[in-house]
């Protein structure tokens, strides 16, 4: 037989007979079931009716299965029951027992085939346990002295177990999650006498309550038989008491009187006690600024002023095997002040405000310190400007060698401006006083004024312009008015003229000097000041120059020709909606007159030119009575009347057009009307307008 086969050979019994050698520990007095997997639909028992049996190391055979049944052995007897399936058989053990009928503390197998097959483990060993009754635990504090505690026993007992107990020990602190001991217990086991044996079993633990630290200790434990997974099978039992573990609590008094924190003198003694004393008992002891080993003295402390290091720290500690508490600190502090230390600068006197927005340029801080070997406690500091106080009292910065304060002084004003710091000792009160003069340069909010014939104007505004005659004389004057100090350089060009002065520059036009060569041409008023940060620093006026006939035709046109076209406007969008209205009467009026004509439309003026083809009505003739009523035959006349004056070239142009001419009837049907025509033009397109709005819905044709 080769390799090859003999794997398949043990591939086909692994399938037959597989192997299950553990099996879970069965409660002495309870039910249990065993399983045994074997492929029965694949035996070939030959001869034999019993497919399969289940055994124990004695008495063998347990009981038997077939086809159709499992019986026989200990079945009616001893209460075991077992089912058959293709996969295997179950047994069911009704009673465990270690006497009755025998020790079931063995091994269990089944056998197919009844003598010819190969048994089969279902359980190595099976494990059979009795709960431990009666448990109980105690907790039991070890004193070398009373007071004083070193250690702590938990200890826990059973009546009864079996096998012989194992012990699991856990601890919580302060109601938080329990822990286990990592601790070997000591255990003490006492067999009873009979059949079956069980177990009397005590286990203990100790435990420093250095471990421990301080709080409520609550313990327990978990009391097993020693079987598979038999913590299991149990409940914990908790142990009494709890063990309550505190740590001592220290304070201290001072023979020197304290003001506000600091000794009132030089020196002073201070004792740190315990109050109390804690569990386990502690001692009281000092500890210098943040080191951990206690001072040589003790309980005692004697301390001193010393100059280079006014702040000593030192902290009072109850401490004990199970810790130490936080202690009460004692800082050590001694006032003093000496005079004439305090020390005032700045980076510059002068400060420029340059704008609402932009604080980079006037946020300029004044430095006011003193050296901290000559005062102490850290000073408060204030500062004020001309006797107002603009930064109240407030704690400085510590830099190593000094206490400063920095503040920012600011103005709306400029000028020149007394900035005083004042520094003052919170513990004795005394106070010092520094001042410095400090210039605020501030630029003007607004841009420079040009004014010119009374009129004053400012900024980059295209609404800036003004119409002078050519050959005007008179003053041109550029200013520049608020801010400090005043401009140095103000400029005022107009064209090739140009002037400089200081906050003002004027320009006198001389006669002759003004031209229509002129006319567009920006004056522009510039200043520069010392700040350098005059943002608004310009101003534009535009002229328009005009020729002296020019003067005289249009002296009131620049304000009444937009008016009149405003004017016009708003006429035109009044009378549009009163058409509306008039031409829905219209239409019902004209639907009873043609039904039964009546005098009111008689004799009425109604005169378009016949040269230009159109008809002209008269009295009692259709046409007659298609005629509108009411306002709509003012407009007509006053249309009619408006085109014979057109006819007979009668209206006359604006003076600033040159000379008088007419208005072209091209340009009364286009509507079109240019700047300086005579405001009748305008009446006229509007009449023509509105006859058009008639005409459309009154079918009339048109007179023009």
């Amino acid at each position: 037989m080769n390799s090859q086969e003999v794997f398949r050979l043990l591939l086909l019994l692994s399938t037959l007979y597989p192997v299950k050698p553990d099996c879970r520990p069965a409660e002495e007095g309870q039910e249990t079931t065993l399983t045994c997997t074997v492929n029965t639909a694949a035996l070939a028992c030959s001869g034999i009716t019993t497919i399969l049996e289940w055994r124990v190391n004695k008495p063998a055979s347990v009981i038997e299965c077939n086809s159709n049944r499992c019986g026989g052995g200990y079945s009616s007897v001893y209460g075991f029951s077992a089912t058959i399936t293709t996969s295997g058989s179950t047994l069911t053990i009704f009673n465990v027992s270690r006497t009755d009928p025998f020790n079931m503390e063995t091994r269990w197998t089944c056998r197919p085939c009844t003598g010819s097959g190969t048994e089969v483990t279902a359980c190595s060993r099976l494990e059979v346990y009795a709960t431990p009754e009666n448990a109980s635990c105690t907790v039991r504090e070890n004193t070398a002295v009373p007071g004083d505690i070193e250690s702590m026993t938990v200890s826990c007992s059973t009546t009864k177990v079996y096998p012989e107990a194992k012990c699991s020990f856990e601890q919580r602190t302060n109601e938080g999650t329990f822990v286990t001991i990592n601790k070997s217990p000591t255990y003490n086991h006492t067999p009873t006498t009979g059949t079956p044996v069980y177990y009397r079993s005590e286990c203990s633990v100790d435990v420093p309550v250095a471990e421990l630290g301080e709080g409520t200790h609550t313990f327990r434990a978990f009391i097993y038989p020693d079987v598979t997974d038999g913590r299991n099978l149990v409940t914990a039992t908790t142990a009494s008491p709890n063990l309550t573990l505190t740590l001592p609590e220290a304070s201290y008094t001072c023979s020197t009187e304290i003001i506000q924190g600091y000794f009132n003198g030089k020196s002073a003694i201070c004792i740190c006690s315990l109050i109390p004393d804690g569990y386990p008992k502690g001692q009281a002891q000092w500890y210098k600024g943040t080191g951990t080993r206690p001072e040589a003295s003790g309980r005692l402390l004697d301390i001193s002023f010393d100059s280079s290091n006014p702040v000593q720290t030192y902290t009072c500690k109850g401490s004990s095997i199970i810790g130490e508490s936080s202690g009460l600190t004692l800082t050590a502090k001694f006032a003093f002040f000496e005079q004439d230390i305090v020390i005032i600068e700045s980076s510059t006197s002068t400060i420029d405000l340059c704008g609402e927005t932009n604080y980079t340029n006037h946020r300029i801080p004044i430095t006011c310190r003193v050296p901290k070997d000559k005062i102490y406690p850290a000073p408060i500091f204030s500062a004020s400007q001309n006797g107002l106080v603009f930064d109240f009292p407030r704690e400085g910065y510590d830099d190593t060698m000094f206490y400063l304060s920095q503040f920012y002084p600011n103005a709306d004003i400029g000028g020149v401006y007394q900035v005083t710091c004042r520094v003052i000792n919170k513990i004795t009160g005394n106070t010092q006083d520094k001042g410095t003069p400090v210039t605020f340069r501030k630029p003007p909010l607004l841009p420079p004024k040009i004014t010119i014939t009374g009129k004053i104007y400012q900024g980059v505004n295209a609404l800036n312009r003004i119409t002078l005659a050519a050959g005007y004389t008179g003053d041109m004057t550029c200013r520049v008015e608020g801010g400090y100090p005043k401009a140095h350089t103000t400029q005022l060009t107009c064209g090739s003229l140009n002037v400089t002065g200081e906050d003002v520059a004027t320009l006198t036009f001389q006669d002759g000097q003004l031209t229509k060569n002129m006319d567009g041409i920006e004056c522009k008023c510039t200043s520069e000041r010392a700040t350098g940060c005059y943002d608004n620093k310009e101003t534009f006026l535009k002229l328009d120059v005009i020729s002296k006939n020019e003067q005289q035709g249009s002296s009131g046109e620049n304000i009444a020709i937009p008016v009149g076209v405003s004017v016009a406007v708003l006429v035109v969008v009044v009378i549009a909606v009163i058409l509306l209205v008039l031409v829905r009467r219209y239409r019902n009026t004209l639907k009873e007159k043609t039904s039964a004509p009546t005098k009111e439309n008689k004799n009425v003026d109604f005169l378009p030119n016949p040269d230009d083809g159109y008809e002209v009505p008269v009295e009692g003739s259709e046409r007659q009575d298609m005629r509108p009523e009411g306002f709509q035959f003012i407009l007509l006349q006053a249309q009619q009347k408006r085109y014979r004056e057109v006819q007979t070239n009668s209206i006359p142009r604006s003076a600033s057009e040159g000379p008088r001419g007419v208005v072209s009837r091209d340009d009364l049907s286009s509507g079109q009307i240019v700047h300086g025509q005579d405001c009748t033009c305008l009446l006229l397109a509007l009449s023509t307008m509105t006859q058009s709005i008639i005409n459309r819905v009154t079918n009339v044709d048109p007179p023009l």
